[in-house]
């Protein structure tokens, strides 16, 4: 009974342990290079920025992506490439409509995405519509992290229980 207890009481430390880590995604702040005073739908938009740690030390993303969604909740993603000074990105968004967007910064995947607010997208613009940038890019690692972090807190139920059910089979026998 006291080594399940103690079992128990470090699995559950662990998952503790664990939780305070990835709920501590905070610290990263993204600062935009320029922005335009007007965004028009149809056209490209190269955005640069730098991702700052404590919003001071440049920090260099394993990921980043620009996220945008307009009212009726659809999704695009305009992934950050690198340009060679350390934290810093460019990235190519474009507007397929009218509209207003929410918008967030991926920050890699340690810090929490940075939400931007809301814009305004203004109709196109007479024949300057350019070509939709590249098409957007989906997260594979937002999807798996939550994914393998489910299974395994699964995993540590189902073998906490059997250990408790192990440990109860054994008292009743003595």
């Amino acid at each position: 009974m006291r080594r399940t207890l103690i079992l128990a009481l470090g699995a559950l430390g662990a998952l503790v342990a664990m939780s305070g880590v990835a709920l501590a995604k905070e610290g990263a702040v993204t600062k935009f290079d320029s922005l335009p005073g007007e965004w028009h739908a149809g056209q490209n938009y190269t955005l640069g920025y730098t991702i700052r740690m404590d919003g001071v030390e440049p920090y260099k993303a394993d990921t980043t992506e620009i996220v945008i969604r307009n009212g009726t909740g659809k999704v695009l993603s305009y992934p950050g490439t690198p340009d060679g000074t350390a934290g810093h990105y460019t990235a190519k968004v474009y507007f397929p409509a009218a509209g207003t967007y929410t918008w967030q910064v991926t920050q890699g995947s340690f810090f929490a995405p940075m939400d931007l607010g809301s814009i305004t997208v203004l109709a196109p613009v007479g024949s300057s519509a350019g070509t939709p940038a590249s098409a957007p890019a989906t997260d594979p690692l937002g999807v798996a992290v939550p994914l393998v972090a489910a299974l395994v807190a699964l995993g540590g139920a189902l073998r906490l229980a059997q250990l408790i059910r192990a440990d109860r089979r054994t008292t009743v026998a003595a």
